[in-house]
């Protein structure tokens, strides 16, 4: 089972002129396969036979070399091509270890060569060594394989669904496509490689022992390697004929046959010679042969397809094919290189981060800058002295939940919660502002009654999920809808009153609103409950946004220079003045621009999972377009924009999901036709794409932790972060590769990271508890 580094079988785009030499024998061929793609491939082939004489066979392995290079610069002069540079590819049919496509070491000399010098050395080597002495001509030797391979990869040209080599002649051999990761031999998980089986030697093991009979020992013992190549001694040309010699004359001792009369002829070994076996069957072989495999394997439907061109144009063909591969992996590449940043590149995006927000925190500068740094008015994390029952109302998309947050404090400090989720209609998110805050305040009356707390009166925190601005912390100015909200009446208005007015017009009890905040705040201060460090919050999931706890006398837009607050600060709009432009790739313009708010959100639309899918769809898109993938074919369903959930992202980059599983989310997508080698590909891209989120996310994240220390004037700062999100929780590495950046970008911070369990709603009621605390 000997890897052979051809990792590809040809998928009809292969194009150009390839060189190939076919040694196996005493003569040997040297072919230009001329390779066209006009509508159809087409393949047109010239070639010349050489001779190699017994005393090169048997003499120097230098002088043998030489010759070949002889040969293929007459072969060059003849068709007035020796001018050009052709890549070649070289069929060697003897036992070889391979270890790269193009180098290959030859074990041992069969088939009556015995050229000195050569065993044990590479045998691509010797001939480019042999073409440089002569000078007047250069080729590129791209790839080195057996006679095996070459059948499959001269079949694999004419049906694309070939991916197993099968020799019977004088000797016997197989290969085919193995996965990767069943090669221990070769580094890599990824995609399928062929395999030479030399099976011949099946058997050497005892594992024949049961079939063989009294003739195939009696076989073995006069060939001149008994004990070796057992399969092959009981199936190929070589031996066959032996076979049923030494059978008649058994038959013909026993009076079975001839009338017990043997001729000189039929007691010589050798005599009785294959041909005349097969000109008895008339080629019933191949027939027998197909129709035991089907028999054997019912459930697996084998075409047979006969090579009629020989492994030379299979060599031509692997050349042709790594060709196609080296280009085509060249420009995926130079592509996907857009969207891969250096670490001088990472530390400048943290630099301009950190730029802007000081300019957010400056009252001259606030409403220039893109990193808005919004005052939250939450003055503390919390202590462990936090007692009491609190609501929390959680609101941030299509369904919002209610919860009832009991606690408690001292010896037995915990917190309890009782929940439960409504949801809104369509009509009620895009009716009128009172609609929508009718049904809010009639779910909370549900809740209460549920919770058996009907007409209960409880402090309440209110997770507002939308761009607001606070002037106090139970005050939101409603900036803009988003998330699919419209309803009216609401934009510009304070959405506390709007809460607090539904409730009077119910007249079924009140609540005391304390404070309203955002998703980010609230998991900061859900995990700052569980650990007192926790100064930061961070969100990466359909959307991005982050929170820190900042000094009062860098927050201008409150008064006072005492303690800290709470800076919500909308990074997702950081880029929207143009901080991002040299690190945006035409893929992420294309999004923008589709999306519905082109300009606004940049940086959020290269992080976060509304947005990586369709960064990812468009890279295929160019791919497919340029017939980098999928056989430049493209589906209607690729061509729907949102069609490539970032879901797909995560379930793709597992690395417990098998490339057959990438295949099936393939043809979900309506690409039935994606091959092993697409499935790798898209994995590289989904691979970039999230790879690039993660590490711009920690950029940001590095310039948030590296300003707290900066404000506090230390060497060295510990600090958590509380993270909530699908991206960072369900995505195999991006949490990972974020951490990663982190560290790289600030090194004097200790960052641990935090992940909410509760999401925010738990956030909202302890920052209710907080300000309960310092109230009272």
């Amino acid at each position: 089972m000997l890897p052979t580094f051809v990792r590809s079988t040809p998928d009809g785009t292969e194009k150009g002129s390839f060189l190939a030499l076919d040694l196996g024998g005493s003569n040997f061929r040297v072919l230009l396969v001329k390779v066209s793609v006009n509508g159809k491939q087409k393949v047109e082939m010239e070639n010349q036979i050489y001779a190699i004489p017994e005393d090169l066979m048997r003499g120097n392995g230098s002088e043998l070399f030489d010759h070949i290079a002889d040969c293929l610069a007459n072969f060059l002069d003849n068709l007035g091509i020796k001018n050009k540079k052709l890549p070649l590819g070289f069929t060697f049919s003897f036992p070889c270890q391979q270890t790269e496509l193009d180098e290959s070491i030859l074990v041992s000399w069969t088939k009556g060569f015995k050229a000195s010098g050569v065993e044990g050395k590479d045998v691509v080597s010797l001939l480019r060594k042999a073409i440089k002495k002569r000078g007047d001509f250069d080729i590129d030797i791209v790839a080195v394989i057996n006679d095996t391979v070459g059948t499959m990869m001269t079949c694999g040209y004419d049906d694309h669904h070939c991916e197993i080599g099968l020799i019977v002649g004088t000797g016997t051999n197989a290969c085919y496509m193995e996965e990767m990761r069943n090669l221990e031999l070769v580094e890599g998980d990824e995609g399928r490689m062929c395999v030479n089986m030399e099976w011949g030697a099946f058997g050497d093991d005892g594992a024949l022992e049961d079939l063989r009979t009294d003739f195939d020992l009696e076989i073995d013992a006069g060939s001149l390697n008994p004990g070796k190549q057992l399969f092959e001694k009981m199936i190929s040309g070589m031996y066959m004929g032996e076979l049923v010699r030494l059978i008649l004359v058994k038959m013909a001792k026993e009076k079975l046959l001839f009338q017990g009369q043997t001729t000189p002829d039929l007691l010589t070994t050798g005599h009785f010679i294959t041909s005349y076996v097969f000109a008895i069957e008339n080629d019933k072989f191949a027939r027998r042969l197909h129709k035991m495999v089907r028999r054997l394997v019912p459930d697996c439907d084998v075409r047979f397809l006969r090579s009629q061109d020989g492994s030379g144009k299979g060599a031509a063909m692997v050349t042709a094919v790594a060709y196609r591969l080296a280009t085509q992996h060249a420009e995926r590449q130079r592509i996907l290189d857009t969207l891969r940043l250096s670490h001088e590149q990472l530390l400048e995006v943290k630099k301009r981060m950190g730029d802007e927000m000081v300019r957010g925190l400056s009252k001259q500068h606030h409403k220039q800058a893109s990193v808005r740094m919004l005052p939250s008015y939450v003055r503390s994390t919390p202590d462990g002295t936090e007692h009491g029952d609190f609501l929390a109302l959680d609101l941030g998309g299509t369904n919002f939940r209610v919860l009832l947050v009991r606690v408690r404090s001292g010896k037995r400090r915990s917190v309890e919660m009782h929940n439960k989720i409504y949801g809104i209609p369509q009509e009620t998110m895009q009716g009128t502002g009172e609609e929508l805050f009718d049904h809010i305040v009639y779910c909370i009356a549900d809740f209460l009654e549920y919770m058996g707390m009907k007409g209960a009166s409880l402090p309440l925190g209110f997770t507002f999920s939308f761009p607001c601005h606070q002037t106090k912390l139970d005050q939101g100015i409603l900036l803009k809808w988003t998330k699919g909200f419209r309803a009216s009446g609401c934009e510009g208005e304070d959405v506390v009153m709007l809460l607090k007015d539904a409730i009077h017009r119910r007249e079924e009890f009140d609540l005391d609103v304390v404070a309203v905040v955002n998703d980010t705040v609230g998991t900061m201060m859900t995990c700052g409950y569980e650990d007192p460090r926790c100064e930061v919050g961070l969100i990466v999931g359909t959307g991005t946004n982050a929170c820190y706890m900042e000094e009062m006398q860098n927050v201008e837009m409150v008064e006072g220079d005492e303690g800290r607050m709470c800076v919500n600060m909308e990074w997702g709009a950081f880029g929207d003045h143009g901080e991002l432009d040299d690190v945006c790739t035409e893929f992420d313009r294309i999004v923008d621009d589709c999306s519905n708010n082109p300009g606004k959100q940049r940086y959020e639309k290269m992080i976060s999972g509304m947005y990586l899918g369709e960064i990812v769809r468009n890279v295929l898109l160019e791919f497919t377009a340029k017939g980098l993938l999928f056989r430049g074919k493209l589906s209607e369903r690729l061509k729907t924009r949102g069609i490539f959930e970032t879901k797909f992202l995560s379930q793709i980059e597992s690395d417990r999901l098998a490339l057959r599983q990438v295949r099936s989310i393939l043809q979900h997508l309506g690409l039935t036709s994606s091959t092993c080698d697409d499935s790798i590909l898209v994995k590289e891209v989904c691979s970039v794409v999230a790879r690039r989120a993660a590490q711009l996310c920690g950029a940001g994240l590095a310039a948030v932790v590296d300003k707290i220390r900066l404000n506090r004037k230390l060497e060295h700062l510990r600090i958590t972060v509380g993270v909530d999100g699908t991206l960072y929780k369900l995505h195999p590495h991006f949490s990972g590769i974020m951490k990663e950046t982190v560290r790289a970008l600030s090194p004097q911070c200790e960052v641990t990271f935090l992940q909410s369990e509760d999401g925010s709603g738990k956030g909202a009621a302890l920052i209710t508890a907080v300000a309960c605390r310092i109230r009272h």
